[in-house]
């Protein structure tokens, strides 16, 4: 009975021994199983992501493509609106420098290069103004060359034209000062505005200009002949202080210069005359200075 008991004790701890191994081995199947499923997974998953990783590299690589090309596109559109912006720049440029010369044409009489009877209108215009409202003085020298027609009737027109190119660069380097302005005021006939210059002043200029005209020794007629182009002149001035000096004009100051210069021919040419003499002392004295 004790065998039997011993032998169905080893039997069952055979049995329970086998159970243990077998259960083992399910768990390690099973463990295995998992490892295997998990791996599968991983490689699954590892394989999604650097197909994602590619398809990225491969937007990016187009992105930077199209990036590259639109920043070749702007470059090229840059470069070309700096060239054109050169271009535009130089052209305006160009322009204006066509308006100044335009202008100084405009301002200029085509022959003698000096500033032309438009141009002469409204600087004395302008002068006549400023020296009202600064209570400066201003004169006017009005000037005509002698004997011209008979130097033309002579020597012809082309001879003439170049006097008149040297008298006009003469009165040019004679007025030098930044307000002077020297005009050819129309055929012969020349003026000379003299902002901020009172008549004696005028005058000493205007005698001197007579002086190197007559320097210049332009024969008039036959090359024997003493007789020579000479010039005459009338000034007038404008003075503050005087009555009548706040509404005094252009045309008064130019039409008792040229007063003045008739009277300078009428006394023989050659000479500078003034303005005519002073009204009596009872009588109210005009704008422009009178001096003899």
């Amino acid at each position: 009975m004790e065998l039997s008991s011993a032998l169905a004790l080893e039997f069952a701890t055979s049995y329970l021994s086998i159970g243990v191994v077998a259960a083992l081995a399910v768990t390690a199947v099973a463990a295995l199983a998992r490892t295997l499923w998990l791996h599968a997974r991983l490689k699954r998953r590892t394989q999604e992501l650097e197909a994602e990783l590619a398809q990225r590299q491969r937007a990016e690589a187009e992105l930077q493509t199209v990036r590259d090309h639109l920043e070749s596109r702007v470059r090229e559109r840059t470069h070309a609106l700096e060239a054109r912006n050169e271009e535009l720049s130089r052209l305006r440029l160009a322009l204006e420098a066509a308006n100044r010369r335009l202008k100084r044409m405009v301002a200029l009489d085509p022959l003698t290069a000096i500033a032309n009877r438009r141009h002469f209108d409204r600087a004395l215009d302008r002068e006549v103004r400023r020296v009202r409202r600064e209570q400066l003085p201003l004169s006017l020298i009005f000037l005509d060359l002698d004997e011209f027609k008979q130097f033309n009737d002579t020597h012809g027109h082309a001879a003439g034209d170049e006097v008149l190119r040297r008298v006009a660069r003469t009165l040019d380097e004679t007025f030098r000062r930044g307000g002077d302005l020297v005009a050819r005021y129309g055929g012969e006939e020349f003026a000379v505005i003299l902002p901020a210059v009172d008549a004696r002043r005028a005058g000493l200029y205007a005698e001197r200009l007579r002086r190197r005209i007559w320097r210049m020794a332009i024969s008039v007629g036959a090359a024997e002949s003493n007789k020579r182009i000479t010039i005459s002149g009338g000034v007038a001035t404008i003075v503050p202080g005087s009555p009548g000096f706040m509404n005094a004009t252009p045309d008064v100051l130019l039409r008792t210069a040229d007063q003045a210069l008739y009277r300078a021919k009428c006394l023989g040419r050659n000479r500078i005359a003034m303005a005519a003499n002073p009204p009596p002392a009872d009588r109210e004295r005009p704008a422009i200075e009178l001096a003899s």
